[in-house]
């Protein structure tokens, strides 16, 4: 009982180094803010593995892969997405470790005499393996950390098949999880032995080349929808100072006339024609509203684009409704903001225009609530069915995606409604 009860603290502890290892890696990775919840981690990992130990229990694989995703996805708040590629990486290398271990203390146990009983061997070849668990996830997060804090495309989920595989290969071959692990390595021959475990080699090979495949796929894939949403900028760009263009000769045209209209006022009120002249007042201000839009939502860039793209919706004799407020615990860069809101007024207006002009309808909202921002906009539309996502909202769901955030729409009754939740920085 005492052996067993030491034997178990050792457990413990050695289990606590390798779980802190993941707990970084994982942090690393995906560049998630936890560190307060690393004592929890540690000691909820300790308990179960004291109990696990205690009770001799086999096959607690699978619990530890239930325990990592539970933790991840409630205490740390990661997706399944974001979680996918880090606990593949783990386990994977983490297999590697136990499966290496148990050869090589088998082969000891037979091979090698020791005064302790092997206790001091066990420790030290454990204690190395862990150190080599360490070093291949600090390789990882050092060269591939940027690619695989990316979202996933479904398509590159099969690359993760191979690495399933193997673990399934390594655990339930040499019966890992089992308590026959002994006796079903004892059962091999020196030769079985020694192709095996030059196997287990190859297959480390395999899959840190995988995984270089694998991250060199999610660069390019990045790589393109990031020319992609240039290319779009920059066709945002244009048609934003095309209609720049067409205000400022706007702004010219009545700038050069105002003399004219104030000399008619003045000629209508010294001829004491004050119903013309109110009729003429009133025309001269219905043709100026849009000029200038009060706007003030907190980022300067932003006030300039709301402007800009409202005042053409009100000159084209749509009803305009705006509560748009960015201010509060809520960073983001100008650019994306500008691109999200350009787009969904621009195809919200787009939409209206279609629509007859009393039924010309468009209201956008946007509030920070403690480190999310909340945009909204609704219009009238003539569409009866939900088109295909064109660029504009490819370009919004990939703003939304590079700030961990959503994007949601829904069309009833003539009205087109999407909302943006975006996650500050």
């Amino acid at each position: 009982m005492p052996s067993r009860f030491l034997f178990s603290i050792w457990c413990v502890l050695e289990n606590s180094f390798v779980h802190f290892f993941i707990f970084d890696f994982l942090l690393r990775v995906t560049q998630k803010e936890g560190r307060r919840y690393l004592p929890i981690w540690l000691i909820g990992n300790g308990c179960i593995t004291w109990i696990v130990t205690m009770l001799q229990l086999p096959g607690t694989f699978p619990l530890d892969v239930l325990v990592l995703f539970v933790f991840a996805r409630t205490a740390l708040t990661m997706r399944s997405a974001e979680l996918a590629a880090p606990i593949t990486i783990i386990f994977t290398f983490y297999t590697f470790v136990e499966g290496y271990s148990a050869f090589i203390l088998s082969w000891a146990s037979v091979h090698l005499y020791s005064s302790t009983g092997g206790m001091l061997e066990q420790a030290a070849i454990t204690l190395f393996l862990d150190l080599l668990f360490f070093l291949a996830l600090q390789t990882v997060k050092r060269k591939y950390a940027g690619a695989l804090r990316q979202p996933i495309s479904s398509n590159l989920y099969v690359l993760l098949f191979p690495c399933a595989m193997i673990v399934l290969g390594i655990r339930y071959g040499l019966k890992l999880d089992s308590r026959d692990v002994a006796s079903r390595l004892s059962s091999f021959g020196a030769p079985v032995r020694l192709a095996v475990f030059l196997s287990m080699l190859a297959a480390a090979i395999l899959v840190f080349m995988m995984i270089g495949v694998f991250c060199k796929i999610i660069q390019l894939s990045t790589q393109e929808k990031a020319v992609a949403l240039l290319q779009s900028q920059l066709h945002g760009q244009q048609v934003y100072l095309e209609e720049a263009k067409k205000r400022n000769t706007f702004y010219s045209a009545f700038q050069h006339d105002i003399d004219n209209h104030l000399l008619v006022i003045s000629g209508l009120l010294h001829d004491k024609l004050f119903t013309q002249a109110e009729q003429y007042t009133e025309k001269l201000r219905v043709s100026s509203t849009g000029l200038l839009m009060d706007m003030s939502t907190g980022n300067p860039a932003l006030d300039v684009l709301l402007r800009e793209k409202l005042s053409y919706a009100k000159r084209s004799q749509i009803a305009v409704k705006h509560d748009v407020t960015i201010l509060g615990d809520f960073h983001a860069d100008d650019l994306d903001l500008c691109v999200l809101f350009s787009n969904i007024l621009d195809n919200a207006i787009a939409a209206c225009m279609e629509k007859e002009l009393e039924e010309r309808l468009l209201s956008v909202s946007a509030k920070v609530k403690s480190r999310f921002l909340i945009v909204e906009a609704i219009n009238t539309t003539n569409a009866v069915q939900p088109a295909p996502p064109g660029t504009g909202l490819k370009n919004v769901r990939q703003v939304a995606d590079k700030y961990h955030g959503t994007m949601e729409t829904e069309l009833e009754n003539g009205r087109f409604r999407i909302t943006v939740l975006l996650c500050s920085r």
